[in-house]
């Protein structure tokens, strides 16, 4: 835990998130449900905000801004990958909004808004068999088992109290656990709530 927040710390100031490599695609937006019951995501404190069935399966959005997340590694048969997406692709698919006791970083009680992380993958193609790879801007690096966004409403966040979130302010993406409904033990959860998440590579 204390890695954790020791690393996270260490970037702060920095101002870049572009990458290079494939081709950056906007929001390339499916219809799809979330792996989490709407029982799983009040027990968490989270609410739906947009509903997947109002976004068209074929929907295709040009890339407007920088590069904030990669997805590299399985995909379904058919789906294209790697995969880059910017922030309006992002904020293009199905909005959960969770409550969260945000003591990692800010230290207080923090509404994050984003897609679930079951459903981004789902979105795009990604086929994960057992394991996320993800890594942050500073390379702090941790896996996040399939069963985790299976069983529990993860989000990934790319605002925060109805704002978005600069590199210094932990952003512009993070990976939010909830903090109440579920008893998650902090020595193995706390390091899995990686903030200015950058990578994820499906295993």
């Amino acid at each position: 835990m204390m890695l954790f927040f020791s690393c996270s710390a260490l970037v702060l100031g920095a101002t870049s998130c572009t990458a290079a490599g494939p081709t950056v695609i906007g929001a390339d937006v499916v219809s799809t449900a979330s792996s989490s019951s709407d029982g799983q995501l009040t027990r968490a404190g989270c609410s739906v905000m947009t509903s997947s069935s109002s976004v068209p399966a074929d929907a295709q959005l040009p890339a407007t801004g920088p590069v904030v997340l990669t997805v590299t590694g399985r995909f379904r048969t058919g789906a294209q990958g790697p995969r880059q997406l910017d922030i309006q692709s992002l904020n293009a698919m199905p909005q959960v909004e969770c409550s969260v006791d945000d003591r990692l970083a800010e230290g207080h009680q923090v509404t994050f808004r984003g897609v679930l992380l079951s459903t981004m993958l789902t979105a795009i193609g990604a086929d994960p068999s057992s394991t996320l790879h993800t890594s942050a801007l500073n390379d702090y690096a941790v896996d996040l088992p399939v069963s985790d966004i299976r069983d529990l409403p993860v989000l990934l966040a790319t605002s925060a109290d109805g704002a978005s979130m600069s590199v210094a302010n932990y952003g512009p993406l993070r990976i939010i656990y909830p903090t109440t409904g579920f008893d998650l033990d902090p020595t193995i959860y706390d390091p899995r709530r990686i903030w200015q998440i950058s990578s994820i590579d499906v295993r």
